[in-house]
């Protein structure tokens, strides 16, 4: 297996990562032109927040929704509304759930995105898009170009795993930041160790120069 500098896997795992989030915000506009992007800048600020203050959030959007902006017009009116609307659960009803909701529909998308992103560039160049620009590509153990079936077993498997850290944000109460934090030291750490990421593990694949298959069809 010819050794890949960890820069260049580094380069090329930050353009995927970069092309992946603007095709993300594009997808979620042509979704919904008008509502997503404040739901965008909503999601954006909730990545610091963990899932057991969501029903404080429902709370936070049902004053917004009663009072409107003169929740903003002190300290003393925001307690005061805040106070207010505790006490009329019917006020709050409307709204509950309604974080996790957009929360797991949003997340949901960039997951899909993804999915979609790797499948498509793994299947047409035997590598994703950065991996490609910087010259690299995806090949099996035995020094062959990936085949269709294990394509879609890498991209599956990074399906699985991705659902997998939302599973563990939920079930340990962590907020987006040290979900993504855990999520590359579990499948990326052993790139370091082995030159190989815990997907290449699991998939009998590994990244190597595109230069391998100069006899190949994928150049």
């Amino acid at each position: 297996m010819e050794k890949i500098s960890f820069m260049r896997r580094l380069s090329s795992s930050l353009i995927d990562k970069v092309l992946i989030l603007v095709l993300f915000i594009i997808s979620a506009l042509c979704i919904s032109p008008y509502g997503m992007a404040s739901h965008l800048g909503s999601y954006y600020a909730l990545l610091d927040a963990v899932p057991s203050s969501y029903p404080a959030q429902d709370t936070y959007k049902a004053m917004h929704s009663v009072y409107d902006n003169t929740i903003y017009e002190s300290t003393e009116k925001w307690v005061q509304c805040y106070k207010e609307i505790s006490q009329k659960p019917e006020l709050i009803a409307p709204h509950k759930g309604e974080t996790l909701s957009w929360d797991l529909q949003i997340t949901g998308l960039f997951i899909i995105v993804n999915f979609i992103y790797y499948l498509l560039w793994e299947w047409i160049f035997r590598a994703s898009l950065g991996k490609f620009l910087c010259g690299l590509t995806v090949a099996s153990d035995n020094n062959q170009p990936t085949t269709e079936k294990e394509i879609i077993k890498r991209c599956f498997l990074l399906l699985l795993l991705m659902i997998a850290a939302v599973g563990l944000r939920f079930t340990f109460d962590i907020n987006y930041y040290m979900t993504i934090l855990l999520f590359f030291l579990i499948v990326d750490t052993s790139v370091i160790i082995k030159g190989k990421s815990l997907i290449d593990i699991m998939t009998n694949t590994y990244i190597t120069k595109r230069k391998i298959y100069k006899n190949e069809n994928l150049k």
